[in-house]
């Protein structure tokens, strides 16, 4: 074989090695901190309950992140109290907080036993919460971000 040929045959192995590398591997984005600050009651009937669900974020990037939709699983005292998918159309600014709202309904046929334990202890008093979830972000081949986080909050109603 001609030394030309086996190094062109050398350099695109090589180059076609690199590109699959790039391939898989998207841009390094940290994880941001997600916290529920706030629980608010918008209205109880006897068909279903109303919430609103108040989020902090922390970005730790150096660069905005814009949030396409958001997934999470809220407990409150150790019962499920929502989870589910929303779009988002926000964006955090980088390397600083924002927030975001989530309004919830909840079938009072599925959740009337623990919500009202819930709602009977909670109310004006400290409740403790498990959040978990995912953000996902409008940036090229970045996978969903996951979050979680414990802490204690206190139900309002609005």
């Amino acid at each position: 074989m001609n030394n030309g040929k086996f190094l062109v045959l050398v350099l695109s192995a090589l180059l076609a090695i690199g590109l699959a590398g790039c391939a898989g591997s998207g841009p390094r984005v940290e994880k941001p901190t997600v916290l529920l600050s706030g629980v608010a009651v918008n209205e109880l009937s006897f068909t279903g309950q109303s919430f609103l669900l108040s989020f902090d974020v922390k970005n730790p990037n150096p660069f905005p992140l814009p949030i396409r939709a958001v997934r999470y699983h809220v407990q409150l005292e150790d019962h499920t109290f929502a989870n589910g998918e929303t779009p988002g159309d926000f964006s955090i600014p980088a390397s600083g907080f924002g927030n975001f709202d989530i309004s919830v309904e909840l079938d009072i046929l599925k959740s009337a036993s623990s919500l009202m334990s819930i709602l009977r202890g909670g109310m004006g008093k400290p409740v403790s919460y498990e959040l978990n979830g995912s953000l996902a972000v409008d940036i090229p081949l970045v996978n969903p971000l996951p979050f979680s986080a414990t802490g204690v909050i206190v139900i309002a109603s609005n």
